[in-house]
């Protein structure tokens, strides 16, 4: 979800949205969303143009290569298209605010460019965030003999708990380097413990300590920097242009773990020139990701997801007649007709 302020919304010039499923049956329950808009300068012609990812690639240690074959899927299916959104500024105005009617987003006018593209184009920002689920490891660890190198911490030490030595085992910086997933996307520098995985104890708590005293992670699983934020930094033209501009990180680091998950969230503060990315025909690209994709758009991506959203309904539909008591109650319900409209036609016939 992404969350305007309410001084701002009137500046949401135009949204574009796209979404790719990467799990089972490339349904949903492993994917990425996206959101594109256009946020118009005050005082100002130009529009710039922000894009938003939220992703979640294949668990485990040893799902290494699932994870970079997730991304690539991503880049090659998330394809954004403009919204059709219901609501405008007029009428978002006239509803009372916090009804869950509300349209937070609406659609404005339109983008000059209708067409659909991919994660990565010439003149957007991009952050992309969410459960990357790469590990520290590419093998489980041995609960007897690997806890003790879990990081611990410290608090008679500013250091806080030596997970540095862990750190550099990060798969996600190693693939990075390697340039095999989030191609072009910067990162900035981790000085916060794992965010993954902690145990029931430590979210237990979480919810009766406001600080944590001690580090207990889940014996099988190497606690890891699976919850990430990267971003595109300015591409070249535009620094050649504009010297003077840059993306400034305030702070990039962890909230307070939550007593519902094993996951510790995380926050990435900073500051994007409120200029527009110019189109770099006339400049030159150079070899910049915006340019030049790893990966070309799937030509069926459109099909696919179609295909895909169906699945998940009918997934959907039988959870929800075998896992809900609703649902038991509508099977119990049809075969008991099916059997009593059987008898009544037997009766009927003899």
């Amino acid at each position: 979800m992404v969350f305007v302020q309410e001084q701002h919304r009137e500046n949401i010039r135009w949204t574009k949205t796209g979404g790719v499923g990467v799990g089972l049956l490339e349904m949903g329950n492993k994917g990425a969303v996206g959101l594109r808009l256009g946020y118009a300068v005050p005082d100002s012609d130009d529009t710039v143009e922000l894009t938003f990812v939220a992703a979640h690639l294949a668990p485990m240690e040893e799902g290494l290569q699932r994870r970079n074959e997730d991304w690539k899927n991503i880049v090659r299916r998330l394809v954004f298209a403009p919204a059709t959104m219901k609501g405008t500024s007029k009428n978002a105005k006239s509803q009372p605010a916090g009804e869950e009617s509300e349209t937070l987003l609406f659609k404005g006018s339109a983008s000059d460019d209708q067409s659909p593209h991919g994660l990565y184009t010439p003149t957007s920002h991009l952050i992309v965030a969410g459960d990357l689920n790469y590990r520290t490891s590419n093998t489980k660890p041995s609960p007897g003999a690997d806890a003790f190198l879990f990081p611990k911490l410290n608090t008679g030490s500013q250091d806080n708990g030596n997970f540095y030595a862990l750190l550099h085992h990060d798969q996600l910086s190693c693939e990075r380097k390697a340039d095999r997933t989030c191609h072009g996307l910067a990162e900035s520098p981790i000085h916060f413990p794992p965010t993954y995985k902690w145990s029931k104890k430590a979210q237990i708590m979480a919810e009766k300590e406001d600080n944590m005293t001690t580090w207990d992670w889940a014996k099988h699983r190497w606690p890891s920097w699976c919850d990430r934020i990267l971003y595109l930094d300015l591409p070249g033209w535009m620094k050649v242009e504009m010297p003077r501009l840059a993306i400034e990180v305030d702070k990039y680091g962890a909230l307070p773990l939550m007593p519902t998950s094993d996951h510790q969230p995380v926050l990435l503060t900073m500051k994007i020139p409120l200029k527009p990315i110019p189109a770099p025909e006339a400049l030159g690209g150079g070899d910049d990701v915006r340019l030049n994709p790893p990966f070309d758009i799937d030509p069926q991506w459109r099909e696919k997801r179609q295909s895909a959203r169906r699945k998940e309904i009918a997934v959907g539909i039988l959870a929800y007649l075998v896992l809900t008591w609703e649902g038991r109650s509508i099977v119990l319900a049809l075969i008991i007709g099916t059997l009593l409209g059987w008898s009544v036609v037997q009766v009927l016939l003899v």
